[in-house]
């Protein structure tokens, strides 16, 4: 753990998903893969596809097609995506992936009776699946994923939106995330925030801004101020 030692107290925390909460980076390579076939190109390995992760299943494809310099046209590229979703949604269900210790936090901030959410770019009908899959739904109040009608982070809609459900002001609450998309979010909304130190940051982690950096989910607990657990 490292940051200025700071503690927050927040009525409410905000969590991304992808890098943060659950390991995907398998699953958007297996699709990322199959929809790179589609157009003759081989696939990337694991620790390329990492590289694409952030901003969602189209900036991943646009950026695996960049790394290959190919260009190809919109309906193409369209066929790609529906690619992409249909296996993503398949590979979801299984619910793999989970970081260590992420189960434990989630149940004991519900003990302290934290209000807990979830903001992410992935899209929100995958973001539906793998919250299912993966046991962790029901400890979320509001689950924002990308949708058309909020501008995906690092601008702050998506956050702001999260937060209004949980009805807590931005100062109140806190973020916790592992990429420059989720620190610019928070600094735009005028949140704090937390970066994790395993996730897919596309840098150094230090490098991101965030108030605190932690290397394991069960840091985050050592870094709040909470009430007594709910009996």
């Amino acid at each position: 753990m490292s940051g200025t030692g700071r503690k927050f107290a927040p009525k409410a925390i905000v969590f991304d998903l992808d890098g943060t909460l659950v390991d995907s980076a398998p699953e958007i390579a297996r699709a990322l893969n199959t929809a790179m076939a589609e157009i003759g190109q081989p696939p990337f390995p694991l620790t390329e596809v990492q590289t694409f992760i952030g901003g969602g299943a189209k900036v991943a494809l646009q950026r695996a097609l960049a790394a290959r310099g190919s260009h190809i046209e919109d309906h193409l590229f369209d066929a790609m995506m529906t690619s992409f979703y249909k296996v993503y949604a398949e590979v979801s269900e299984a619910g793999r992936g989970l970081y260590p210790g992420v189960m434990e936090t989630l149940t004991e901030l519900r003990g302290r009776g934290v209000p807990l959410g979830i903001c992410t770019n992935k899209a929100a009908h995958i973001t539906a699946i793998a919250l299912r899959a993966l046991g962790i739904a029901p400890f979320f109040t509001a689950v924002v994923g990308a949708r058309d009608d909020l501008p995906r982070k690092p601008a702050p809609d998506m956050l702001l939106a999260a937060l209004t459900t949980l009805g807590a002001r931005p100062q109140q609450a806190l973020v916790v995330g592992d990429s420059r998309s989720d620190v610019g979010s928070a600094r735009a909304a005028g949140c704090p925030v937390i970066a994790v130190s395993y996730g897919y940051p596309h840098g150094p982690v230090a490098d991101l801004g965030a108030d605190l950096v932690i290397d394991r989910m069960p840091d985050l607990l050592g870094s709040l101020e909470l009430g007594t657990r709910a009996t």
